[in-house]
C-alpha cells in the first residue's frame, strides 16, 4: 500500500496532538514523539522517494517548546 499526502497529514496531526501543551516542558514525552515521528518519516521515505522527512518533522514540531 502506498501512502498519500492525506496519510502524512493525519500522522502529523496525531503526533502534534501528542506533544505537551505549549508552555509545559515535558522532555521525555517530546523525545518519545520525536522518535515515533522519525520512524514514521523513515517509513514514508521508503514508500515514496519524493517524500521529504524534514518537511514532515517541521510540520509536527513547528510550534513545540
Amino acid at each position: 500500500m502506498t501512502t498519500s499526502r492525506r496519510h502524512y497529514r493525519e500522522a502529523a496531526a496525531v503526533l502534534r496532538a501528542a506533544l505537551p501543551p505549549k508552555g509545559k516542558r515535558q522532555p521525555t514525552r517530546t523525545k518519545t514523539v520525536h522518535e515515533i515521528a522519525d520512524g514514521l518519516a523513515s517509513m514514508f521515505a521508503q514508500d515514496n522517494r519524493r517524500f521529504r522527512c524534514s518537511t514532515f518533522m517541521d510540520a509536527i514540531f513547528e510550534d513545540s517548546p
